[in-house]
């Protein structure tokens, strides 16, 4: 019977370090406000949009100099951000720093390119469309098949599972001429038809390196993209953006952002804050001038304004993340058990501890434990007060339940 209640203790712990602390924060956290923040090519600094809280409403205000915008002066200094609404009211400038200002030029230069960890760290199904990028046609059409990389890249039709053989041989045999090692370690590319063209995949070989594959003509076109010796690739995510400047961008084991340029695969690095693809967030927004580089992490959010031509910094700023009060949890909870978490492919037992300055609380919950089961006069167990001084508030409730 012993060996059952603890077992029971144990288990109904380990529930309670789940419960606990998902129950803590769920009262007492309170959300950090997401500042909007974008760089304005007249001001030339960076303006953002918060809510007031006391006031109730949104502020618009450049973050140098703290000057408050209405909204229509807000839409006038970030015109590439606002542009459409500025055609349509005719108060767009014809040019900014001597770049004349049209709706194709911004149209073609604006993009936004987002990145989370669960992006890299989530599982993926290996089946990939591979599109014709030369079909003639307005839109892009399914090929009716999918092709997967094992130990040589093979076409399966989707719905008979049936190898398609002669396809596969072909699009192998360029494969093994043009170096390539298997299995690959992944492949990047837009599986969608709305867009306007497509470029096919890139993808990373077993020696790091990474290949361009497309379908021209219902022909296989792979290309090797020459890397420097210090650049390993480890994600890559695919972009068609509609002037055609670039194909992907690549994140490197030294935790630099790379851009492959439409330029003969040329790679041109693109300055960041300090940012790991599998724990912070990043957004990019581009426009004709300048590109704005936001990343999100434990230290707040970073930005920074990058010329578009050059990726020169132009400039750069840190919002801190506030304080939302004294966190507690960090004197009475040993530790946390979670199941799920953007840094990981599958839902597995994930365990956070907290700080050692609970361990005091730990030890006073174990002598208040042996005053109570001696109040009650019950027989003294040496094992229920050790699994206290461990797991803390855990271990003491399950102990008060069931060591009756």
């Amino acid at each position: 019977m012993k060996n059952i209640k603890y077992l029971i203790i144990i288990l109904g712990s380990l529930l309670l370090a789940w419960l606990l602390p998902k129950s803590y924060h769920l009262v007492t956290d309170i959300a950090s406000p997401n500042i909007f923040t974008y760089y304005s090519s007249i001001d030339k600094a960076f303006c953002a949009i918060e809510f007031d809280e006391k006031e109730g409403h949104l502020i618009r205000k450049n973050i140098k100099t703290n000057r408050v915008y209405s909204e229509l002066e807000f839409d006038s200094i970030l015109p590439m951000f606002y542009s459409t609404q500025l055609f349509a009211d005719g108060r767009m400038p014809k040019s900014i720093d001597g770049i004349d200002i049209n709706p194709r030029i911004v149209n073609s230069k604006k993009f936004f390119f987002r990145v989370k960890p669960a992006d890299k760290n989530k599982p993926h199904i290996p089946l990939y469309t591979l599109f014709e990028s030369m079909s003639g046609r307005v839109r892009i059409e399914m090929p009716g098949d999918v092709f997967r990389l094992r130990d040589k890249i093979e076409f399966i039709n989707p719905e008979t599972n049936e190898i398609n053989t002669e396809k596969s041989e072909k699009f192998n045999h360029h494969f093994v001429k043009r170096g390539f090692q298997f299995p690959a370690k992944m492949a990047a590319g837009n599986p969608s038809t709305r867009k306007a063209y497509d470029e096919g995949y890139f993808i990373i070989d077993n020696m790091n390196q990474i290949f361009h594959l497309k379908m021209v003509n219902s022909m296989p076109f792979l290309k090797k993209v020459p890397l420097p010796s210090e650049i390993v690739p480890e994600y890559i995510l695919t972009m068609e953006p509609d002037d055609r400047s670039f194909y992907a961008f690549v994140f490197d084991a030294n935790k630099k952002l790379h851009l492959i340029t439409t330029d003969s695969y040329k790679l041109q690095e693109i300055p960041t804050p300090n940012y790991d693809v599998d724990r912070d967030q990043m957004m990019i927004m581009a426009n004709p001038l300048y590109w704005n580089v936001n990343v999100v992490s434990s230290r707040g959010k970073e930005v920074m304004a990058l010329h578009a031509d050059t990726k020169e910094i132009a400039d750069r700023t840190l919002i801190e993340g506030q304080a939302v009060g004294t966190n507690y949890s960090k004197y009475f909870l040993p530790f946390a058990v979670g199941f799920t978490s953007g840094n990981t492919k599958y839902i597995k037992p994930i365990i956070h501890f907290g700080s050692y300055l609970v361990l005091v609380t730990n030890f006073l919950l174990a002598l208040i434990f042996v005053f109570i089961i001696r109040y009650r006069k019950q027989e003294f167990q040496f094992i229920p007060v050790v699994w206290i001084a461990c797991t803390g508030i855990y271990g003491f409730i399950t102990s008060l339940i069931f060591n009756r």
